[in-house]
């Protein structure tokens, strides 16, 4: 019994969404690179004290503008932490993950620094060769101000800017055309074109990073649902077997409120059977609880890899369940049951492999997942009746076996349970 365990280029949502996050605040120095090394090596005095506290004001408003637009904590974020930031009605594109907008002070100050920008494009387009460098100034503030803007709102941004960049630009054109080089048209189209590329670099990615956290958003939600279903279905077998149980120790309540003072024979009798039937449904309730009514190791082993993958987790068995003793399948079963649970709930896992070993009358049962967190709560409300880990622990001690979790420094975690002898009959 198997299924695919690991396969080569498969993408982990959650370190996609870190890496565009990481990509969009490293565009920031990356676009005013140019504009910096003609500060450095190419500018006077004046012009330099003039223009270098912009290039930096520019950067730092950047950085600021993309963190709020891109939230640290939206992908990559623990299991069971709440929605993300800029999440539901405030979204700037309806429902969904999406940037936070800024303050409205933060906005006043943004605007004035993008005017400021294209004013300092504007001053330094009067030369062919760096009217390119210079548009990447205006081109970083307004893609950063987008980042947080509804699509509609957006496009009038860009539009704006855009325009005023290529009025400004010919304006320039027509005022120094005695600049040698510098033709009618093009810093116009250099201060547009440039300004519209680096928006569309930083939206794309932006697109990405939306598609990356709702896909991990559907991920949990699946999981959630999975181990939900599981829940549903031991209900459903509760229910079973407790049903016509209670309903018969109620009919015979009630037989025995009326017999009683008429006939006490009777009445004990029927009392007797209640008592009978409540034993009964107390030692079938506790064999559903520790083992859903000894289930099989193959039979939870296949639950296992359904629930697993349909939380997107790719999952392999190796071994075979069969060579387990039936004395020992309802523990290890239970080992499974439990293991999955903790996977679902507490990781981040995108594989996982259960591995079955039985010879020579040891048994041993491991599940190992990645995606594990960096301190895990192995002991997870465990009661001592079977649920969480210290109930495994106490099943397992029962019949001469152990229980261990092992969590390594590149993220896997071990849960694993083995026994040397087999459980008497």
């Amino acid at each position: 019994m198997s299924t695919s365990f690991a396969v080569a280029g498969v993408v982990d949502p959650g370190r996609l969404g870190l890496l565009t996050r990481r990509a969009l605040l490293a565009l920031g120095p990356l676009w005013l690179l140019l504009a910096a090394n003609d500060v450095v090596f190419n500018l006077d005095p004046v012009r330099t004290a003039l223009t270098a506290p912009v290039i930096v004001a520019v950067l730092v408003q950047h950085t600021r503008l993309v963190r709020r637009a891109v939230p640290p904590r939206a992908v990559g974020r623990e299991p069971g932490a709440g929605p993300p930031e800029g999440q539901g009605a405030d979204a700037p594109d309806g429902p969904g993950p999406g940037p936070r907008r800024p303050s409205a002070a933060e906005w006043r100050w943004s605007l004035a620094l993008l005017a400021v920008a294209v004013a300092t494009w504007g001053e330094m387009a009067d030369r062919p060769y760096t009217a390119l460098d210079w548009a990447m100034v205006p081109g970083a503030m307004t893609a950063a101000l987008s980042l947080s803007l509804p699509a509609r709102a957006r496009r009038r941004l860009l539009t704006a800017v855009a325009l005023v960049c290529a009025v400004l630009g010919e304006a320039v054109a027509q005022w120094r055309h005695e600049t040698p080089g510098l033709l009618p048209g093009v810093p116009a189209a250099t201060g547009a074109g440039m300004l519209l590329f680096v928006a569309a670099v930083e939206l794309v990615l932006l697109r990405l990073w939306r598609v990356v956290l709702e896909a991990e958003q559907v991920r949990e939600a699946t999981a959630d649902l999975a181990v939900a279903e599981e829940r549903m279905r031991f209900a459903a077998d509760l229910h079973d077997l407790q049903g016509h149980r209670l309903q018969a120790i109620t009919l015979k309540g009630e037989l025995a409120e009326r017999l009683i003072g008429r006939s006490d024979h009777e009445a004990r009798a029927q009392l007797r059977e209640i008592t009978e039937l409540a034993r009964a449904a107390l030692e079938e309730s506790r064999a559903v609880v520790h083992g859903y009514r000894s289930a099989s190791l193959g039979t939870e082993l296949a639950n296992a890899v359904g629930l697993l993958e349909a939380a997107g987790i790719r999952t392999a068995v190796d071994g075979d369940a069969e060579r387990v003793p039936h004395q020992l399948q309802p523990a290890f079963a239970a080992l499974v049951r439990e293991g999955v649970t903790n996977i679902l709930r507490h990781s981040r896992a995108r594989h996982c492999r259960i591995t079955v070993t039985a010879d020579a009358g040891r048994v041993r049962v491991l599940l190992c997942n990645d995606g594990a967190p960096a301190h895990p709560a192995t002991d997870r409300g465990g009661s001592g009746n079977g649920s969480g880990l210290a109930g495994l622990r106490e099943r397992f001690h029962a019949i001469g076996g152990h229980v261990g979790t092992t969590t390594h420094p590149d993220g896997r975690f071990e849960l694993a349970g083995h026994t040397d002898r087999e459980a008497p009959a």
